[in-house]
């Protein structure tokens, strides 16, 4: 029976000696990716700078100016080009536009107001279609005492 226990336990031993180097393993392989991204991560990084670099030197004012003298043929804005407040043609008076729409709605009742466009009034629950309307034939009757 104690050969057996002593078995047991010598399996058990190695068992977790595997376990342990498995995780140790295992640990080592996840620090080298570790390792390769912050070296992929400080290329893409020193990449950037020198994009940036290459953006600020081809931005430079002075560069710019020379181009534009090669290839645009620009030419610095002039008294001869800006006209006078006299050329430009009068305004035509158009009047009070808005005083003139108030005042017709103001004075249209509600009847011309539809007519004017076309339709019933609608109530809350109509979306499409005009609303229709129901009308009683019953006419009250007095209560006698």
């Amino acid at each position: 029976m104690i050969r057996l226990l002593n078995l047991l336990a010598v399996v058990g031993l190695i068992g977790s000696a595997i376990y342990a180097y498995s995780i140790k393993y295992d640990t080592l392989y996840q620090s080298a990716q570790v390792s390769k991204a912050k070296t992929q991560l400080h290329k893409e990084r020193q990449a950037i700078a020198v994009l940036r670099a290459e953006w600020q030197l081809l931005t430079r004012p002075d560069r710019l100016q020379a181009a534009v003298e090669r290839h645009l043929g620009l030419e610095p804005i002039g008294v001869s080009h800006l006209g006078r407040l006299a050329d430009l043609p009068a305004r035509v008076d158009r009047g009070d536009e808005i005083g003139r729409l108030l005042s017709a709605t103001a004075t249209a009742t509600p009847k011309e107001k539809t007519a004017k466009r076309g339709d019933e009034p609608r109530t809350t629950g109509s979306i499409g279609a005009p609303a229709t309307r129901t009308i009683s034939t019953r006419t009250p009757t007095t209560a006698s005492r």
